[in-house]
Order: C-alpha cells, then structure tokens, then sequence
C-alpha cells in the first residue's frame, strides 16, 4: 500500500505543477496583452490624433502632456514607465520637448520616433525654426507617412493597412490645407503677431507672414517698428492681430491693445477640445478662432 501511496502522491504532484504551469502561462499572456507593449505614447495631443488615425482603433494612444507646456514638460515616474513600457514613442524633437529630451536619451532608438529628425516637411512662407510643424495639414501627412512606416516595420503582417491609412489621411490633409489657406490668404497684408514663436506653419502657406514678440524687449521692439511701418489705418481700422495661447491672459491684451491690434488666445494643443476630438477638429478650430479676431480687419483683397 506504501508504494500505491507514494506513486498517488507523486501523480498528485505532477498534476499540480502542471497546473501551477497553466496558471502562470494565463497569467503571463495577460500581462503581454495588458502591460503596454502593443500602446503608443505621443508627447503631444496633436500627435495622438495623428497616430491614431495611423494605428487603429485596437491600438491604445497615450498622451504624456495633457494641459501642461510640453517646451518644459518632464514625465513622472509613472509617465516614464509607461513610456519604457510601449511599443513606440513619438515626440518632436528636443526644440520642442527640451526637458523631455533627457528621459528619450535613456529609451532605445528603435523603441522611439522623433518627427522633427525625420525629415521632409515643408517651410515654404514659415520660420525655419519654428517646430510646430503639425499647424500645417501637409506637414501632419508627412507625419503621418513616418509614423505608419515606422508601425510598418514593427508589425508586417499590417504594413499596407498602415500605408493605406497614411494615403487616405494625406488626401484628406491637402484638402483641408487647400481650405485653410483659402481662408487666410485674404489677410496676408494684416499685421499678424504672436507672443512667441509659433504660427508661421499656420499662417505661412497663405502667404500671412508672423512676427514674433519673443520674450525679449528686443523682439517687441522688432514688432513694433515692423507696425509702425505699415501704412496707417484710416478711421482708426484694426490692423493686425495678436495671438497667444490658451488660456488668455490680461498682459497678452494690454500688449496688444499697445501695439493697436486685435487679441485672440488660441489652442494649437487642442487642450480645450473634447474627448477624442480628431486632427481635423483641431485644425477647424484654430481657423474657427483665428478668423475671430482676423475677421474685423477690412478685407482689401480686391
């Protein structure tokens, strides 16, 4: 009966670590699904509307800056594991994302996707050094084209789905950039001046040219003198307009009011848009609030 004993116990035994095995195995899948490793996390929300048109809906998209200013944005420790969790993380670049820059140096380069060294963006009527390069739909489908080659290479088993996606997007951008410049191009003789550098990939293809205050006396001094230049207004016209960004603020509209021009706070983050609103939604909306304050300056085109 010993050895009936010892033989039933060790059944029991092997029976049990194959289960212990079986239950790790279920454990250990759902980890894989549930861990991260199939998400992307963009610095940015105009990325995340642009990567997700690329992925699909059964890829997770996370954003790392949400209502902050991404040019000092440093991740918190459960931003960092996230980001060392993904499949692909997508960022400008460091003239952008300065501070962020120091965390994408620990991550490897096939785990990241920097849009600003990619490459192959148009500048035509923009400052060259201005990394807002999403403001220009053209420019989003060139994104869109490096982020669905990049997916290509990680899954290519789906590379024409992602392809696909990019050729329908860049069709749907030089549309909207048709409108879009369309409706600037009526103002490309207002002055138009943001609070720093940005908007000239907005504006730019229209033929609008930018000036940018800076945060110098240096360059408010620039701006001014480029206004008293222009041919002065009659009947105390509006000239010009000054941009800012979300949220406004008071100095934004005594400087403007200085400088006689319009004020209008506008949201190139799409920080104040709803829940998964798309890259066209943040586009129409930035036209939406330009036109604003552009929409009081006489049209002259004629």
């Amino acid at each position: 009966m010993s050895i009936f004993r010892t033989l039933a116990r060790g059944l029991i035994a092997v029976v049990a670590a194959l289960v212990l095995t079986a239950c790790d195995r279920g454990e250990n899948a759902t980890a894989t699904n549930d861990d991260g490793a199939r998400d992307i996390v963009v610095s940015i929300a105009p990325l995340a509307m642009i990567a997700a048109e690329i992925a699909g809906t059964d890829t997770p998209v996370h954003t790392l800056v949400r209502n902050g200013d991404p040019h000092h944005y440093a991740p918190k420790v459960t931003d960092r594991a996230t980001m060392e969790k993904a499949q692909l993380v997508i960022w400008m670049g460091p003239a952008m994302e300065s501070v962020l820059a120091r965390q994408m140096a620990l991550l490897p380069e096939q785990k990241q996707l920097g849009l600003l060294a990619a490459g192959g963006y148009e500048y035509e009527g923009a400052d060259a050094g201005d990394p807002h390069l999403w403001l220009r739909p053209r420019n989003a489908a060139v994104m869109a084209a490096h982020i669905a080659g990049r997916l290509a290479e990680l899954h290519p088993q789906q590379a024409e789905q992602y392809r696909q996606r990019a050729r329908d997007f860049s069709r749907a951008m030089a549309n909207l950039q048709k409108v879009q410049d369309r409706a600037l191009w009526a103002y490309r003789d207002a002055a138009v001046v943001s609070t720093h550098q940005a908007y000239s990939q907005f504006f730019g293809p229209a033929g609008v040219a930018v000036q940018s205050l800076g945060s110098s006396a240096s360059h408010q001094h620039g701006a001014r003198t480029m206004l008293e230049t222009r041919k002065p207004t009659e009947n105390g016209e509006q000239r010009g307009c000054l941009f800012g960004e979300v949220p406004a603020n008071d100095r934004d509209r005594q400087t403007a009011a200085h400088l006689n021009l319009g004020y209008q706070a506008l949201d190139p983050l799409g920080s104040l848009l709803p829940a998964g609103a798309g890259y066209r939604q943040l586009m129409e909306q930035l036209l939406t609030d330009t036109r604003q304050c552009l929409g009081s300056i006489p049209d002259r085109s004629q």
